[in-house]
């Protein structure tokens, strides 16, 4: 059979036609594998669509080839973008080249060719020229404005080179673009900068809405976050989305428009924060006809959906606790050291955290993180000079281990008596030096339980009192301590550095042997529940917190500096370490953690109440002397992204004791 030329040409269109619709978006087991680029013109009904050495212009409706470019080297994966009127493409790939084409319905021109890769382009409003991001190199980048009737250049000017998004306001006066944690806003006429907004985490994904002076923009949470030109945050919508890919207001601004990696198009409501439609297995931006209903590209073909009716699929929220952590799984968090405590009075130091986040897949869906944490700090009452460091280790084989050193050098602490002798006109200074190894070794069961081996190293030396206390007590020429026993811990909290929902369950037995290392002999039980319940009474994301903690020991007699405590960095925080010691202490405490703006998360509050007591035993001849704590403290945070607070925490007793504690992270 001979085919007339024509004809043959027609069937290679529509073979080339089938083979993109097909390899144009595939997934596997929920997961983008393969996506070529595609953006739709609605103006025209034309979609264009890239392959690694060519442009195919498409019929919207029929899916009929209209034009085919030949652009050796082009690649995938650059630059492709409508102009808002339809009038216009930009492409741009590794060809280094950046071409700008005229369109109508019969005809495909090029209109010009431009000497550099283009990274980013937007279109102004109110005005024929079109801004390019482009000729990125390691340090900076280009930032041009193009006159559209003759594509001349008009202005250009250096721009960071990890620019992520470009816009263009509604009324042309501003230019807006993100990089790191930084929204610029420039003025479109000069490119000079008006205003440079810092931000708590960082953004991308920037839109302008279509008639008013907000900005849209996405964090690294995938929570859309909408704000003013003068940086006030308006409002923020938790998405629980993956990865959005893409981002745009419809024509008139009553909605927003998201699509994630795993192909859901979500439209929201900005003013109700809520998800109004959800349609799957999108991942092809979408477009907007001229009366506002949105284009969306399925198997078939693109297809128009009405943008103010609920799509036919359910609507899932699947908001979700957990942080997409992928690509950089190391986290380092330098950290200022600034605290106080009543025995080492003002504290100042440096630190580290180093986070490892666990690969998506791991064996466990236990997703806690791994973290090493060095510090140094020094106390200037007593000079008091404090090197250590923490890890907190998760394996894929379900195995936990943490582990915690601590040197101190010229400890200086009081000694005020124990129990019910325990008084303040008892105190009595004393220094030592000392170290700390304490850790354990657990088995993960569930992706919560965990069962194992503690144990505790600690070596004081002789302690030297400043004058002999009134009081009797045991361990003052100091020695070495070496316990070990079973651990059990329940761990259901969100997050390990600020949890907001959850709990937490940790029980530990100690033995101290004379018979291994140890000059002491005696046993140790350490019980500790912690709750978290999410309340946004006041605020969202405004958080009640509740801890029980029962610490005893018993069959023999430990040194005084380690009997149990419930002041210092427990219940009664901020009061001295050993003013409320025994050989078994129980206390209970309830904090509210709050926000004085929920648009302004980087400074809050707390407001806490507690009580406890302490006896020789608890259940022999017990008589209660049970004393309150209640107090305030304000938190600010260090690092907003991880939410980690710097604490400055003040309180009283039923006693009248006074208590200032500052420090970073939680106080439980």
């Amino acid at each position: 059979m001979i085919f007339s030329l024509s004809l043959k040409k027609e069937v290679i269109k529509q073979i080339a036609c089938f083979l993109l619709a097909l390899i144009s978006v595939f997934t596997v087991h929920g997961q983008k594998a393969i996506t070529l680029q595609e953006r739709v013109n609605p103006t025209l009904s034309l979609s264009v669509s890239e392959l690694p050495d060519r442009i195919l212009f498409q019929d919207m409706r029929t899916k009929a080839i209209v034009n085919e470019l030949l652009v050796p080297g082009r690649g995938v994966g650059g630059l492709l973008t409508f102009s808002p009127d339809g009038q216009f493409l930009v492409a741009s790939g590794n060809d280094g080249q950046t071409t700008i084409y005229a369109l109508s319905r019969d005809i495909i021109r090029q209109l010009a060719r431009l000497p550099f890769k283009t990274k980013l382009a937007a279109f102004s409003p109110v005005k024929k020229e079109c801004v390019f991001v482009h000729s990125v190199k390691t340090f900076n980048a280009r930032m041009t404005k193009y006159d559209t009737n003759t594509w001349k250049a008009i202005a250009t000017r250096n721009i960071a080179s990890d620019i992520n998004a470009v816009g263009i306001s509604y009324d042309g006066k501003l230019i807006g673009f993100t990089n790191n944690r930084l929204i610029q806003l420039l003025d479109y006429e000069s490119l000079t900068k008006v205003n440079v907004n810092w931000e708590k985490e960082k953004q991308r994904l920037l839109i302008f809405h279509p008639n008013k002076q907000e900005i849209a923009s996405v964090t690294a949470e995938n929570n859309i976050q909408i704000r003013d030109f003068q940086d006030t945050l308006i409002r923020e919508i938790k998405t629980g989305s993956s990865k959005i890919t893409w981002l745009g207001y419809d024509r008139v601004g009553e909605n927003i428009v998201s699509v994630d990696v795993d192909g859901r198009l979500s439209i929201w409501n900005p003013v109700q924060k809520n998800k109004e439609q959800e349609l799957s297995n999108i991942f092809t931006p979408p477009g907007f006809t001229k009366d506002n209903n949105i284009l969306i590209k399925k198997e078939q073909g693109w297809t128009t959906v009405p943008i103010d009716i609920e799509a036919s699929q359910e609507i899932h929220d699947r908001l979700s606790s957990s942080k997409n952590h992928e690509g950089k799984r190391l986290k380092f968090l330098p950290q200022p050291i600034i605290g106080f405590k009543r025995e080492a009075g003002f504290i100042v130091g440096a630190g580290a955290t180093m986070i490892w986040y666990p690969k998506t897949g791991h064996a466990s869906r236990f997703s806690q993180p791994t973290i090493f944490a060095p510090i140094v700090s020094y106390g200037f009452n007593g000079k008091q000079l404090a090197v250590g460091a923490y890890m907190e280790a998760y394996y894929k084989e379900k195995w936990y281990f943490t582990n915690n050193f601590l040197f101190t050098n010229n400890a200086k602490n009081y000694f005020f008596g124990i129990g019910r002798e325990s008084n303040d006109r008892h105190k009595t200074a004393y220094v030592s030096d000392n170290f700390v190894l304490e850790g354990s070794v657990s088995r993960i069961l569930s992706d919560q339980f965990f069962v194992g081996i503690n144990y505790k190293l600690r070596k004081d030396n002789e302690l030297d009192f400043e004058e002999k206390p009134t009081s009797n007590f045991h361990g003052g020429q100091g020695g070495w301590l070496f316990g070990i026993g079973p651990t059990l811990r329940m761990d259901k909290r969100n997050d390990v550095l600020f949890p907001t929902k959850g709990s937490r369950l940790e029980i530990n037995y100690y033995w101290f042997n004379q018979e291994i290392i140890s000059d002491y002999q005696y046993q140790e039980l350490k019980f500790d529940y912690r709750k978290f319940i999410p309340v946004d009474w006041l605020v969202q994301g405004d958080v009640l917190a509740f801890q029980g903690m029962f610490n005893a020991t018993w069959g023999g007699e430990a040194p005084f500096y380690q009997l149990p405590y419930i002041t210092a960095d427990r219940a009664f925080r901020g009061v001295w370490r050993n003013l409320y010691i025994a050989e078994q202490v129980f206390s209970v405490q309830a904090e509210y953690r709050s926000y004085f703006s929920s648009a302004d998360r980087r400074f809050g509050y707390a407001i806490f109440a507690g009580l406890g007591d302490g006896a020789k035993n608890f259940f022999k001849d017990y008589k209660a002397s049970i004393k309150a704590f209640y107090g305030v403290g304000f938190r600010q945070q260090l690092i907003p992204r991880y939410r980690l607070y710097t604490r400055v925490d003040f309180g009283l007793t039923s006693k009248g004791d006074f208590g200032a504690f500052a420090g970073t992270g939680v106080a439980f």
